[in-house]
């Protein structure tokens, strides 16, 4: 056993050994970053406050209808790598992953619980991460954090993958916006450009979209929808229409020319028929 686990660490060592230099390479924080990161710590505490009795009585709900505690912690990632605990009511069976281990919720997913369907329709079930934001360890936008086993195996198949812990992690972000969760590897590699998108685009014009495409989402807005009514989409790169340029006719290929034709149809009587 103790050889397993230290063949794990070493497999786990080797995979993140490029997390200090992503953040050297890191972008720096502008006026922006930074007023964005004291109103969120400020903003996280105020509705951390107000959404306490919310949160008490979700997690009276799980707790009543299925067996285990209301709430559960994972390791996320969070900027340049950092590890913390992210906190969630539970919506799926107690330990669902002691056999499989950690793989992706699918769409209807058996491991499900009801009361957790209708928090995960309404999304009440992240409400507890406002003890992260509070604390510093998250954003309210911005990529969402991935758990480190998952990152482990996605780094295997999109190489990159990393790179999207350039910034704060968050409670929403564009790929939330543009795209369902996660089922796959090629859904995680469209999830990346979203989120390179967004690090690329990043400001306060763009949260506030965001932020508005989150809450048309919740009430039942299609994504596409969303998308294109607040122009969330990846600003496509401009290309020059070509000038077309005349089309030149050979004086070979011409229907009639006159210094040709004109003396052979005098010899043949054609005009004077006509």
């Amino acid at each position: 056993m103790s050889e397993d686990f230290a063949s794990n660490l070493r497999q786990f060592s080797r995979t993140f050994a490029d997390l200090p230099l992503l953040a050297a390479r890191a972008p720096r924080r502008g006026v922006y970053q930074w007023c964005k990161a004291g109103i969120a710590r400020t903003m996280g505490t105020a509705l951390l406050l107000i959404f306490t009795p919310v949160i008490l009585l979700c997690a009276a709900l799980v707790r009543l209808t299925s067996a285990g505690p209301s709430f559960y912690s994972q390791v996320r990632l969070g900027r340049n790598g950092r590890q913390f605990h992210i906190y969630k009511l539970r919506t799926m069976k107690f330990q669902c992953e002691a056999k499989s281990g950690a793989v992706w919720s699918g769409k209807n997913d058996p491991r499900i619980t009801p009361v957790g369907r209708v928090l995960r329709r309404l999304h009440l079930d992240e409400l507890p991460q406002l003890w992260n934001i509070a604390r510093g360890e998250m954003c309210f936008i911005g990529p969402r954090p991935e758990r480190p086993e998952i990152v482990e195996k996605l780094l295997l198949d999109i190489p990159n993958f990393n790179e999207r812990l350039i910034i704060q992690q968050g409670l929403t972000g564009l790929s939330q916006v543009l795209q369902e969760a996660d089922t796959s590897v090629d859904s995680a590699r469209r999830k990346l450009r979203h989120d390179m998108e967004y690090c690329r685009r990043e400001s306060a014009w763009l949260d506030l979209r965001i932020i508005v495409g989150t809450a048309l989402i919740i009430v039942g807005v299609k994504r596409p929808t969303v998308a294109q009514r607040l122009a969330l989409g990846a600003k496509p790169a401009r290309t020059p229409t070509p000038i077309a340029k005349p089309v030149e006719t050979p004086v070979d290929d011409c229907i009639f020319d006159a210094a040709r034709d004109l003396p052979k149809l005098c010899d043949s009587g054609f005009l004077g028929a006509v």
